[in-house]
């Protein structure tokens, strides 16, 4: 391995999808940045150097090639006979008559599998370059998998300035053989009789027999996120399944300009390659902010060593944001409003239920939420309804069991209750109960002909609150902020007479039908409203709390 490696960056950052180019370059202490030539007239110029066995004696018979340190072995000219010779007894080797500008030396025994490369030669007008002494070593390969990255089907990789080279067949791995040992930089993707050029990797390392491999090998950036769940982050104790990590990225994570103007090519995985689901709740490259949700299978409680990947760069993908594998209902989600649309815009359901939702004549308007955008509710006459959901999975009987969660910023402090999300007044729903009377927040759940039973925790306004309501069988509990605040149920016995109605549709910031004071104020909330979900399973301690965690606009989940 030659001592003293920089980097040499000749190539253009720019992308040319469909066909992929390896670019690695073995470059030494040299520091005069001269693009190699090789191919004007030819002087007295030339270039002198030894190469030895790993067991110090001179390599005679070794096959040492010159190249130009551009050099594509697939479209390059055929570069002559004085671009080759052979070590003699010693292990020297000449090459005469070779125009100025910096070469690659490759040389090689073919018996004994071996080889060493020397970059970055640069040769002078009217001088002889001493190259830098070669030692040869059991050669190792590369390997790069495109198959997860776009449309990739036909080209070849291969190493500028050498004559290592493979044709890429259809989703096969491509396998570049017979690489000498050492550090190579610059690994690029462009295109066959194309100048363009985009980098893929900065730098490489080939190690004697060693096969290396380039994951994700279209992406050209990536960046680790470390899931930190001790007392220092997010202060979770157990292991949780399936989570929608929220990740959220500025200028101060990502570089914007380097990523597709959607995000599409955006990637995420395990920290053992395994690919996760995400979703794209926003990517709005002018303002450069973005929120991202990943779903990871298992992130480990009183952990601070968890990470995943995060990729970006690459013009070849095919886009993979998909909200109903993230909000996947086989784990529990039934629903999921971001309420992240613009003005009278339905708001879309992210699992793949579509329980999508159309606003009132007064639609919530858009407004910077705790997560992205969120909707304000006027308190008079908007609100939004999730039409056909009557009869759906999110019709729960009495001592069903289910979870329901809102992010919740109230305005009003009065008298009157607010409705902010459930399935109308004689099923399931959260509340406002502000005034002199009551002054809470409510989780409630009817009982045919008996009572409204509820557990309850004093509101406030003016500050972001995540509500979260569970049924579990006959008991009852409400969270505020990820933590437990009230599990003891209240009953409301003024229902005799009243049946239960499972006819009503689920709606945001509005009761459906119950109308009889609305135009008072009643039944609508005054405020705004972000990140409803509910959920057919009954969401453990740790899970809540981690939501609370990780959505909080100083997320204590998530470490770039």
């Amino acid at each position: 391995m030659v001592n003293g490696i920089i980097l040499n960056r000749f190539i253009q950052r720019s992308i040319s999808p469909g066909i992929i180019l390896l670019t690695a370059i073995l470059l030494h202490h040299c520091t005069d940045t001269q693009v190699a030539g090789g191919f004007g007239s030819e002087t007295t110029n030339g270039i002198v150097g030894s190469v030895h066995n790993s067991d110090d004696t001179p390599a005679a018979g070794a096959v040492i090639r010159l190249f130009p340190d551009d050099y594509d072995p697939v479209t390059g000219k055929n570069l002559g006979t004085n671009y080759v010779d052979t070590a003699d007894e010693k292990g020297t080797y000449r090459f005469s008559r070779i125009a100025s500008g910096n070469y690659t030396v490759v040389g090689r025994n073919r018996k004994a599998a071996t080889g060493f490369l020397a970059g970055n030669v640069r040769v002078r007008d009217d001088s002889v370059t001493t190259a830098p002494r070669g030692t040869l070593n059991k050669t190792g390969s590369i390997t790069a998998d495109f198959s997860s990255g776009g449309m990739i089907r036909e080209g070849y990789v291969y190493i500028p300035g050498t004559d290592i080279s493979s044709s890429i067949e259809s989703d096969e791995p491509v396998f570049l053989s017979d690489v000498p040992a050492g550090t190579y930089a610059v690994v690029m993707l462009g295109s066959e009789g194309s100048e363009k050029r985009n980098v893929l990797r900065d730098e490489i390392t080939v190690d004697t027999t060693d096969t290396v491999t380039i994951i994700r090998p279209l992406w050209n950036y990536s960046r680790r996120l470390f899931l930190n769940t001790t007392a220092a982050g997010a202060d979770v104790q157990g292991d949780i399944y399936g989570f929608p990590v929220l990740v959220r990225l500025n200028n101060d994570n990502l570089d914007f300009s380097q990523a597709r103007t959607d995000g599409s090519d955006l990637l995420f995985t395990t920290s053992g390659n395994t690919v996760l689901p995400h979703e794209i709740e926003r990517w709005d490259p002018v303002t450069e902010l973005a929120e991202v949700w990943v779903k990871v299978d298992t992130i480990r409680g009183n952990n601070g060593t968890q990470s995943i990947t995060m990729y970006w760069g690459n013009s070849a993908a095919a886009g993979g944001s998909s909200s109903a594998e993230v909000f996947d209902t086989i784990i529990g989600f039934q629903g999921v409003w971001h309420l992240a649309e613009s003005a009278n815009s339905n708001s879309f359901d992210a699992t793949a239920n579509r329980y999508h939702g159309t606003p009132s004549d007064t639609a919530p308007l858009p407004v910077q939420g705790v997560i992205g955008n969120a909707k304000e509710f006027n308190g008079i006459s908007s609100g939004i309804r999730m039409e056909g959901t009557a009869v759906s999975t999110l019709n729960f009987n009495e001592n069903d069991r289910y979870t329901l969660s809102a992010w919740v910023y109230s305005d009003t402090i009065d008298e009157k209750w607010h409705f902010i999300a459930g399935k109308g007044q004689t099923q399931y729903y959260l509340k406002q109960q502000i005034g002199s009377k009551y002054g809470n927040w409510e989780f409630v759940e009817f009982h045919d002909r008996a009572a409204w039973q509820m557990t309850i925790t004093p509101a406030v306004t003016r500050t972001w609150k995540l509500l979260t309501g569970v049924r579990d069988g006959d008991r009852q509990y409400l969270y505020l902020d990820g933590e437990l605040i009230d599990s003891t149920i209240k009953q409301n016995t003024d229902a005799e007479t009243i049946s239960r109605n499972i006819s009503e549709d689920f709606t945001i910031g509005r009761h459906q039908e119950y109308v009889s004071y609305s135009d008072q104020g009643y039944c609508f909330f005054d405020g705004q409203i972000d990140e409803v979900r509910i959920s057919n399973v009954v969401r453990s301690v740790d899970w809540i709390r981690l939501c609370y965690m990780n959505q909080r606009e100083d997320d204590k989940l998530v470490r770039f």
